[in-house]
């Protein structure tokens, strides 16, 4: 009986604190109210407008992706949010990391509150707000310490009475997290064909993150002859992300292969010279490109990479390619690149 007692009386309490976190942001109803917490691990910001977690970058509000940034400065914290109130509603909501909030005599400051309370809060405000709104809601739960969330943005990427922009969202968020279990969650999303082809691409894209294993490539490949087209494009994304040689020379057989459409054809081409593999496999692909249409893509997917083996490729296939139009397109690329060997190439060409 005291046990059953004392889970009662901790229910009750963690009821209570739930209620008086909402209840202090409703009391506000007009005008603006800060609030703040500390952040998970990994995360850090410039205190503006610009978050990394691991691989992720975020530049709000629109910007969310992988990569690297040239960030001087990334504070670990705290997690600051605004919240735009107007008749006892949350028009707005304003997310930063890092940095301190300038004195603003107009503004209400709950100070610094419970991470897992704010983030369960937030988590909530993103099923029903809307636009940038729910982006920063989101971000606002993440971004929270001491409570993971990857199997609530699961839930919310199922649900079918959750906006369509905020379940991609969602799908987006959960690839930040290292857990197993978010990790078995995206496979369980890329493989459910009952959803719809945009979260699953985004599942496809989580699960190629920066750091994508060989068996993570294995598994994607293995699914590729079962995708549609659209997610067929988003698995050659996600394992040009490999830097495994065998994951370039599977997009580089895809590139040439004859058993599939143009357009899959290049997008393999395309992503293999966006991701990790080395230009000498981007180089040796051009003699295997019989169709002058594919060999006018290449050019193009030459013309992205910005080093001297590239430079040389390009320039080779402007000289003795077999097809005018070829040759004309791989001239174009040359007169874009801002390198100067390709301007001296043009210029002994002109002269000629």
């Amino acid at each position: 009986m005291r046990y059953r007692y004392l889970a009662l009386v901790a229910a009750v309490s963690t009821s209570l604190r739930a209620q008086t976190f909402d209840q202090r942001i409703s009391d506000v109803g007009d005008g603006t109210m800060h609030l703040t917490y500390a952040s998970r691990p990994g995360v850090c910001g410039d205190g503006k407008e610009t978050v990394r977690s691991g691989p992720v970058i975020v530049v709000f509000p629109s910007m969310f992706g992988y990569g690297h940034s040239d960030m001087s400065v990334c504070f670990t914290g705290p997690i600051r949010v605004a919240l735009g109130r107007s008749d006892r509603e949350t028009v707005s909501i304003r997310v930063h990391v890092g940095g301190r909030w300038s004195g603003d005599a107009e503004s209400s400051d709950l100070g610094v509150v419970s991470a897992p309370e704010a983030a369960r809060y937030f988590l909530r405000e993103a099923t029903r707000a809307s636009g940038k709104n729910a982006e920063y809601a989101l971000a606002a739960a993440v971004f929270a310490d001491s409570v993971a969330l990857w199997s609530d943005l699961g839930r919310l990427a199922r649900s079918p009475d959750v906006r369509a922009e905020t379940r991609h969202r969602a799908v987006f968020w959960i690839g930040t997290y290292d857990d197993p279990g978010a990790g078995r969650l995206l496979h369980d999303l890329v493989s459910d064909a009952a959803l719809d082809d945009e979260v699953r691409g985004a599942a496809i894209i989580a699960v190629g993150r920066d750091d994508i294993s060989d068996e993570d490539v294995a598994w994607l490949r293995r699914l590729y002859p079962t995708l549609s087209q659209k997610l067929r494009d988003n698995v050659f994304l996600a394992v040009s992300r490999s830097d495994n040689p065998r994951a370039a020379a599977w997009l580089a057989n895809v590139a040439t292969s004859s058993d599939e459409s143009n357009h899959t054809r290049e997008q393999a081409m395309f992503w293999l010279g966006q991701g990790r593999a080395p230009t000498a496999e981007l180089v040796r692909l051009y003699d295997r490109l019989s169709e002058p249409a594919l060999r006018t893509h290449y050019t193009f997917v030459l013309s992205q990479r910005r080093d001297r083996e590239a430079l040389e490729k390009l320039i080779d296939v402007a000289e003795h390619d077999a097809n005018r139009d070829v040759r004309r397109q791989a001239l174009f690329w040359l007169g874009q690149s801002k390198d100067p060997r390709a301007a001296q190439y043009l210029r002994e060409l002109v002269t000629r």
